[in-house]
């Protein structure tokens, strides 16, 4: 609970329950994602993605390798 909240709350003349349940519903900061967290992580995101799609092209290259073997080998 956000005990700040909770007393300006009271002080402003809530009930008592109606001040708990609103300081409660408060996420206490350090629960929060600040800028640069989002940054981060967009940017560990824009690498794994990044990675992914090299892998994807090197697939893609084994296998229409594969093909054209396999299509000589058939012949």
């Amino acid at each position: 609970m956000v005990s700040e909240i909770y007393d300006a709350l009271i002080n402003a003349g809530a009930e008592e329950a109606k001040a708990r349940a609103a300081a409660e519903a408060v996420p206490i900061s350090d629960q929060l994602a600040t800028k640069q967290d989002i940054s981060e992580l967009k940017a560990e995101l824009k690498a794994d993605i990044a990675a992914g799609e090299a892998k994807m092209w090197r697939l893609a290259i084994t296998v229409a390798g594969l093909a054209v073997l396999l299509n000589r080998f058939l012949d």
